[in-house]
């Protein structure tokens, strides 16, 4: 075997490693992972069923179901994203926003992972959603019930509209 050294990558003062995406990654820092990586943070993850709470609440999500299960995946909060159907090539990627965690105002602890896309409400059970987190927005938040929490998803989506367009420039 022979082995070579690489040197180190320094951005910005900041030697690039994968501890430090992980940390960025997983503590919300999204603009630092992106800066290290080189690129834009996704996953991937295969839309399945859920209780269809957010149907309800006018906010239609795509519960996603990972694909690679060692893949790193941001910490719990509400993320600005954007999105593509991975089997359509040709269909526009879409804006919209994500929540991971536990759903504390819905009560039932189980981590979820849910993008609502906006403008968009076709059947899309079974496939595959790749998920280019953009922007972290906020902690998980228990509210008051679910009127509040409408409230909430409403500035939220003002909030990540304004980030998206802001980061797409």
């Amino acid at each position: 075997f022979k082995l070579k050294e690489i040197p180190e990558y320094v951005i910005d003062s900041i030697t690039v490693s994968s501890t430090r995406i992980r940390e960025a990654i997983r503590s919300g820092n999204i603009q630092t992972a992106h800066e290290l990586l080189g690129y834009d943070f996704f996953f991937e993850g295969k839309v399945i069923e859920g209780n269809k709470l957010g149907r309800t609440l006018g906010y239609p999500t795509a519960n996603l179901e990972l694909n690679e299960l060692e893949k790193l995946v941001p910490g719990d909060g509400i993320y600005a994203v954007e999105a593509s159907l991975k089997e359509d090539h040709s269909a526009p990627t879409m804006q919209g926003m994500m929540s991971i965690g536990i759903r504390p105002t819905i009560g039932d602890n189980k981590r979820m992972i849910e993008v609502n896309l906006f403008d968009f409400d076709d059947d899309i059970y079974g496939q595959t959603l790749r998920v280019y987190v953009k922007a972290y927005m906020r902690p998980e938040i228990k509210f008051h019930g679910l009127d509040e929490l409408i409230e909430q998803l409403h500035k939220d989506k003002e909030i990540a509209l304004s980030l998206l367009k802001t980061i797409s420039r």
